[in-house]
């Protein structure tokens, strides 16, 4: 028996380019045929849901073609009523949009609870207050004090 169809010479032959050798060995080689079988079955998965998601996409491009053509004949429909009509329409359009940041500006804020705000706050400059070195220089300190304390044991022993 020849040397088992490489994954590409399956791909080949699943994409229809077929070889003598490779028909061949598929009659032959039950592992092989296996193979491609499952190369099939995953194209045919593939090739189904392709197809269910084209539908489902048609599907939704022609509810899009709808709602736009809808709202395409509101405006052709404004477009075609009287001038007063469209006139007024635009008026309380701008009123509208002028007004609702004004009411946006003036409508009253939930209280904030200050005095937790302020606790935190005290406590943060209880914290840094209370630090006998600043928090970016402790690794320094600690070097210096184990410095200085390495000295002074050499200092006891020298007297």
């Amino acid at each position: 028996m020849t040397r088992h169809l490489s994954s590409g010479e399956i791909s080949e032959w699943a994409a229809g380019a077929r070889s003598r050798r490779s028909e061949d060995h598929l009659h032959e080689c039950a592992e092989c045929r296996g193979e491609l079988s499952r190369l099939q079955e995953t194209l045919s998965d593939f090739r189904a849901c392709v197809r269910a998601w084209s539908a489902q996409d048609a599907a939704a491009s022609m509810l899009k073609v709808r709602n736009r053509t809808s709202a395409e004949s509101v405006v052709r429909g404004l477009m075609k009523a009287p001038p007063r009509l469209r006139w007024a329409l635009i008026a309380a359009a701008t009123v509208l949009l002028a007004v609702i940041p004004i009411y946006r500006a003036n409508r009253p804020q939930p209280a904030l609870d200050s005095s937790l705000d302020d606790a935190v706050l005290l406590e943060q400059i209880d914290e840094g207050v209370s630090r006998a070195v600043p928090a970016p220089m402790e690794p320094l300190a600690t070097l210096v004090s184990e410095g200085s304390s390495a000295a002074g044991n050499q200092t006891k022993r020298k007297k």
